[in-house]
Parts: structure tokens; sequence; C-alpha cells
């Protein structure tokens, strides 16, 4: 089994390489990997995105990654803080 410990490429969070997905559409490199939370994302726009020309498919993409990135980085901020608050 490949524990090999690698990072989401959308929300940057640590994962085990044999629990990654597939990220595309929404990544265009195949090498690219992402979490499982990650993927129910990436799962739904497949769904809406299906059948969408190549240019209007890269364009939507690299937006519904960007809202996904600010998203995680608003999650992983308000966790931080309630540990922070916790143990004060």
């Amino acid at each position: 089994m490949n524990d090999k410990i690698i990072e989401c490429k959308i929300c940057n969070n640590k994962m085990r390489e044999f629990e990654s997905n597939n990220p595309q559409p929404l990544l265009p490199d195949f090498n690219d990997r992402v979490c499982r939370d990650c993927n129910d994302y990436v799962t739904a726009s497949r769904v809406v995105l299906r059948g969408m020309e190549p240019h209007s498919l890269e364009v939507l993409g690299g937006f519904i990654v960007n809202i996904m990135k600010v998203a995680s980085s608003l999650k992983n901020s308000r966790e931080q803080y309630v540990k922070q608050m916790e143990e004060e």
C-alpha cells in the first residue's frame, strides 16, 4: 500500500496518496490529486460542466477552483481561531 503523504492541489490538506482523487476537469494537470472533501466538488462540477466546449470548461473550471481555494482558506482560518480560543 502506498502511504506516501501528499497535498491536495485545491485545499492543501495532507492525505495519503492512495486516498487521493483525480481533479479533472477542474485542474488541467493529470498528475494533480485532490482530497476526498474536494473530490465531492469535483464530482459535482463534472456533472454541471459536462458537454461544455473546451475553452468555456477551462475558464469556468478555473473559476470554481479559485472559489474552492478561498473557501478552504476561510475554513482553515476559522478552525485555527476556534482551536486557539479553546486553548486560552
